[in-house]
């Protein structure tokens, strides 16, 4: 490699480690490049990065690709703040427990490897549960799904709630939806710690969900909504699913 290709592609990698969007299409260029609505997420993700906003919303569909673009903040931001911990609860232990598994794999694959040269996996901390980084002061990514208990970790750097229901018979019972939410008050919120930022994303099925609720209290700096259908009932992007199908 000679020297002017070597310094364009240090300068693309330095691009990557700074712009979420830039790391994404690098990433997985052809997923994102037919998903452009993901970009005004990756954007929020950035800010919330940034420290622009502290607490953010995002909903939108199912399929639409917002826990893979999740996974991949998780890695990002952890191969920015390596000493730092995300934390990310879900809807149920296995869920949460795949979500891991993406998150710890990402960071072995050899194209974030390219952006985050170092930054790796303990070798003495990898268990799903909870898992660390070559540089993590105590844990670097951990969670839970609804009732689990998280104890000992607290969120340095960003708390994540990803879809915590399972679907709309969850949001539609009040029994339900009162524990998922008492359970957020309880577990997920008492792990912050100070500077944490907030995400909760997911599909909405109700308007008295964990998100309608905090929308409604004027609990978020910024939130994202994209619904199924637009102002003209056309599906909102057809690689995920065409207006006949909605």
């Amino acid at each position: 490699m000679d020297k002017k290709t070597a310094l364009r592609q240090a300068l693309r990698m330095e691009l990557n480690r700074r712009e979420f969007w830039q790391f994404c299409l690098f990433y997985d260029h052809d997923f994102f490049q037919s998903r452009p609505f993901l970009k005004e997420v990756a954007d929020a993700f950035q800010r919330i990065e940034k420290r622009e906003i502290k607490s953010l919303s995002v909903s939108m569909p199912p399929r639409a690709g917002k826990s893979y673009i999740t996974s991949l903040f998780c890695a990002w931001t952890i191969g920015r703040n390596p000493e730092h911990s995300v934390m990310r609860n879900t809807c149920t232990a296995t869920l949460y427990l795949k979500f891991s598994y993406d998150v710890r794999a990402i960071f072995k694959n050899e194209r974030f490897q390219m952006v985050f040269p170092g930054i790796g996996l303990s070798d003495d901390k990898q268990n799903l549960q909870g898992w660390n980084t070559n540089r993590s002061r105590q844990v670097g990514y951990f969670g839970a799904g609804v009732g689990g208990t998280i104890i000992g970790f607290g969120a340095s750097n960003i708390a994540i709630t990803d879809d915590l229901y399972r679907g709309i018979e969850d949001a539609l019972s009040d029994t339900i939806n009162d524990r998922i939410i008492q359970w957020k008050e309880s577990t997920h919120d008492s792990r912050f710690e100070t500077g944490c930022c907030r995400i909760d994303i997911g599909t909405r099925w109700a308007k008295t969900d964990v998100i309608g609720r905090s929308i409604e209290s004027n609990d978020y700096d910024e939130s994202i909504l994209i619904p199924a259908l637009d102002e003209n009932g056309n599906s909102f992007c057809e690689s995920v699913m065409k207006t006949a199908e909605y």
